[in-house]
């Protein structure tokens, strides 16, 4: 495909074809996002391509001098029997077409794109993130068309079926997006009923679809193997797996990509068993389990897989060993402890687990001796010498720690651990620099 195309230097580009005052608002926005470190694809007159023209750039190879390619420029009217596609919302090549523009599917996220003529699309144009700039002279032509926060210059539509732009007020409010129970943003039903899976629910899903190079509104008929495949690419596809197809290897192949899959999983398909290899697998998994599942063994199992106690472990199965779990594997995690569990055992453990971080606040709230949680956590090993002296060095705690370690027993670990340590020791009110012999 791209052989049709003129390779020239982004130089060469600006200079015969001017698009830097063409893309963007300014020339100096142009340099400023654009530059000219690389080159174009430029053709002269019109074009017809097969297939889909990817605009994604991290989708171009470099050229051989290593420069990057930096858009597309047709000095005419540009035919794309398949997609016009940039999947990416931050960045894209530049397009840039001097007359109109057509294809089956048009989707821009950060590509800076200018279409002089009319852009006329035979399924569904989808403008997609706040990084991208478009303008069209001429009018878009569609049956669906979707601008989901993004910057488009003004611009005349003819729009047959759907149109909906979250920032135009003249948008219909029926075409509006509403929530979820979980709070996500569900497309409009007006939407969702020209689609040809009744079971997509959000831009996102379309937006993987059209960059696959599909249809979303043609009928099609999907396979077993299409939907393997779909999951292969996002487990979160699984959600849009008819029911009858949701078999257990197909859901087994979506949780060893995320346990995150299971909440897509058909009724009844979630056992015991499968719970515990999936904590097991990711502590998180909990939260994607239905409750009746969730065990006091199955939370100890989680807890040293990664499970986050404000999402993933209820309440009721709280208690001192189980948070203790938690801390081993995440220091962080005391933030969501009770204070009721904060004991002196829990706040050493914190401090050996970690930077001990906000040990002051713990001891402040459940009343208990920072400086003897530091003394317990010294006194249990030498190598605990490294948190103490990193995140918590005082005269008193230095202190400790010499009458503890300073023994010929300790000499190659202490001696080590003063030497690399010196400079903050020596700024310690009444402690010597170096360790007594």
């Amino acid at each position: 495909m791209l052989r049709e195309f003129q390779i020239l230097t982004a130089e060469e580009a600006l200079n015969q074809h001017q698009i830097q005052i063409k893309v963007l608002e300014s020339e100096e926005a142009f340099m400023d996002m654009i530059g000219t470190d690389g080159y174009f694809y430029v053709h002269k007159g019109d074009l017809h391509l097969p297939g889909d023209l990817i605009i994604d750039m991290d989708r171009l190879d470099n050229m051989p001098d290593g420069r990057p390619p930096l858009g597309f420029a047709v000095i005419g009217n540009l035919t794309v029997d398949g997609g016009v596609l940039n999947e990416t919302g931050d960045y894209g090549s530049v397009l840039y077409v001097a007359g109109n523009l057509t294809c089956r599917n048009l989707m821009v996220g950060g590509a800076p794109t200018r279409v002089e003529g009319d852009v006329r699309v035979e399924e569904v144009i989808m403008l997609h993130y706040n990084h991208g700039w478009m303008k069209c002279d001429g009018t878009f032509i569609a049956p669906i068309m979707i601008v989901d926060d993004y910057h488009i210059m003004p611009f005349r539509k003819e729009i047959s079926q759907f149109y909906y732009n979250d920032r135009d007020a003249e948008s219909p409010e029926a075409n509006e997006c509403g929530e979820s129970e979980d709070g996500d943003p569900v497309i409009s039903e007006n939407l969702r009923a020209l689609l040809n899976n009744p079971l997509t629910t959000d831009f996102e899903e379309i937006r993987r679809d059209l960059a696959a190079g599909e249809s979303v509104i043609a009928p099609v008929q999907r396979t077993l193997e299409y939907w393997r495949n779909k999951v292969r690419r996002n487990y979160q596809d699984l959600k849009r797996v008819p029911m009858e197809m949701r078999t257990a290897n197909l859901c087994d192949e979506a949780m060893a990509y995320s346990v995150a899959a299971l909440q897509y999983f058909p009724p009844g398909a979630i056992t015991p068993e499968l719970a515990a290899v999936a904590a097991e697998r990711d502590g998180k998994a909990l939260r994607y389990l239905p409750p009746e599942l969730i065990t006091r063994e199955l939370c100890y199992l989680a807890a040293k897989h990664g499970a986050i106690l404000k999402y993933d472990i209820p309440e009721r199965f709280y208690e001192h060993a189980l948070l203790c779990n938690v801390i081993k594997v995440s220091d962080w995690q005391m933030e969501h402890v009770p204070i009721v569990f904060m004991t002196e055992d829990m706040l050493v453990l914190y401090v050996k687990a970690g930077r001990g971080a906000w040990l002051d606040r713990y001891c402040q709230q459940s009343g208990v001796s920072k400086q003897k949680v530091l003394e317990r956590v010294m006194a249990d090993d030498i190598k605990y010498l490294e948190n103490i002296f990193n995140w918590h060095l005082s005269a008193a705690t230095y202190a400790y720690a010499r009458q503890r370690y300073d023994k010929p027993e300790y000499a190659e670990a202490w001696n080590a651990f003063n030497e690399r340590f010196a400079r903050k020791i020596s700024r310690l009110n009444g402690n010597p620099s170096t360790p007594s012999s």
